[in-house]
This record gives C-alpha cells, structure tokens and sequence, in this order.
C-alpha cells in the first residue's frame, strides 16, 4: 500500500464508523430492528481486520488494576456522591440496578470510542490534543441534538482518550463515564437532558 493511502486509512475508519452509527441513529434503528447489525458488523469486522485481543482493546484485569490504584480517590468521591443521590430518592435500589445495566453501556461506548475512532486517527495523526479533541467531536456528534450530551461528550471524550494513554482500561474509563453520566443526568433539567436520548428520539420522548 502506498505510504499516503495508508496513512489516511485509519482516518478514513474512524469517520466511516461514525458515519454509520448516525444512518443507524437517524434512519436504521427506527426503521427496522435489524439496522443495528450494520454498525455490529462493521465494530466485528475492525475488531477482526486488526488482529485485536482483549489486552489491544483495554479489556484486560492487569490493565484495570494500575487504573484504580491511581484513580481511587475520584472514583470514592464521585462513588460517594452517586451513592448519597441514590439512596435520597424513593426508589434506591432500582437506581443502582439501572446503574449497574448503564456500566455495561458506558463500557461499550469507551470500547467504540477508544478503538474504533481515537486509536485509528491517532494511528495516522499521532498523539496529540488535536487528536484527542477530532475523537471527541466525533463522539459528540454521536449525541446530537440533545444539547446536554453534545457539549458534555465533547468534553468528556477528549478527556477520555487522553486518559486511556494514561491507563489503557476501557473497565476503569466506562465505570468514570457511569458516574459522571449519573451526576450530569441529575444537574440538569429533564426538558434538556430528556433523560439522555439522541437522535430523533429526542424530540419524540420531549413531545409524548
């Protein structure tokens, strides 16, 4: 492959990836129940073309370990906050139940968005904060039109992939997500944040 072609390859992947989350955002996944096995069948096919294996992808125990150690203080705090938020409401438990299922979101999120876009630019534009801010946006856009989630992804996506070359642990960096989601989705006002929903969504969960 000529040396341009395949530096331009991992851009190329990051941005068609994203592309075809939003067909599926925007047209598929309200359409029909199978237009999610486009973006599942491309995530299969990425995760095959480059050879990955759990520690490549941040999967890995021996990669979480260091992540908590060095993290520990702001995982208790913001632990402590959501905790404290949970057991202030009237139905506690189904709380930490929802938490428990959005952890499991938020780590596929942090999988997508660490490998499939951050590590594939990064691949061809190098490690930078422009790097890290090109990921993030593309993250952000996932999230249109909420305009909570927008700026927030943005910011939080960014960080996100400058934190995963610190700590290469998807577990650690989806569980910093959950927390965070969890804090923002109490701040704000359910008109804005309309409970975290994209895509047309949005505006049919605003005017039910």
């Amino acid at each position: 492959m000529h040396p341009q072609h395949r530096a331009l390859s991992g851009i190329a992947e990051a941005f068609s990836f994203t592309a075809i989350v939003l067909l599926d955002i925007w047209l598929l996944h309200w359409r029909t129940p199978l237009g999610d096995l486009l973006p599942a069948a491309f995530i299969v096919w990425s995760i095959v073309y480059h050879r990955e294996s759990l520690n490549s992808l941040g999967l890995s125990l021996a990669q979480l370990r260091p992540a908590m150690r060095e993290w520990w203080i702001i995982f208790a705090v913001l632990g402590a906050a959501v905790l404290a938020g949970c057991f202030m409401s009237t139905r506690p438990f189904y709380l930490l139940f929802r938490g428990s299922m959005y952890f499991l979101w938020c780590v596929v999120q942090q999988l997508l968005l660490n490998n499939l876009i951050y590590r594939r630019l990064r691949d061809d534009l190098g490690l930078s904060w422009i790097t890290c801010t090109v990921a993030g946006a593309l993250f952000a856009v996932a999230h249109a039109p909420n305009p909570v989630l927008v700026p927030a992804t943005l910011l939080w996506g960014t960080a996100a992939t400058r934190l995963f070359e610190t700590h290469r642990s998807i577990i650690a960096l989806g569980l910093l997500q959950t927390l965070l989601s969890a804090l923002l989705l109490w701040a704000t006002p359910l008109q804005l944040n309309q409970q975290f929903r994209v895509g047309p969504g949005y505006w049919h969960h605003h005017f039910l």
